[in-house]
C-alpha cells in the first residue's frame, strides 16, 4: 500500500508513449491536447499539496518555459523534472548562448 501511495505523488505530462510507459508502473499522467491544457495541467498539479514530483517531457517543457520558470522560482515542492521524449534529449544551450539570449550580446 505504501508503494502505491508514493506513486500517486508522482505525475507525468508527456506524449502518449511516455504516459503509457509510466502508467505500466502505476504512475498516472496525461497527454495535453493543447498549449492551454498544458498550462492548466501544470498549474493544477503544482498546486496539489499531495504532489511530490512532476515529470514533464522536454518538448512540452519548452512550450511552457515561462510558466515552468515561474513555478520553479516559487518553492521547492513539488519538484519538476524534465525528461527526454522518445526522440532522446533535446540539445542544450551553452552558457555563452544563454548569456547572449539574455543580454543580446555575443561573447
Amino acid at each position: 500500500m505504501a508503494r502505491e501511495m508514493d506513486r500517486e505523488r508522482i505525475y507525468v505530462i508527456g506524449s502518449r508513449e511516455t504516459v503509457l510507459g509510466f502508467s505500466l508502473v502505476g504512475v498516472p499522467g496525461r497527454v495535453p491536447s493543447s498549449g492551454e491544457e498544458l498550462m492548466e495541467l501544470l498549474r493544477e498539479r503544482y498546486d496539489d499539496p499531495g504532489m511530490a514530483l512532476i515529470l514533464v517531457e522536454e518538448g512540452l517543457a519548452e512550450q511552457a518555459r515561462p510558466l515552468l520558470d515561474e513555478l520553479l522560482a516559487r518553492r521547492g515542492f513539488p519538484l519538476i523534472v524534465e525528461i527526454p521524449g522518445r526522440e532522446g534529449p533535446l540539445p542544450r544551450r551553452g552558457i555563452k548562448e544563454f548569456i547572449a539570449g539574455a543580454i543580446g550580446v555575443r561573447l
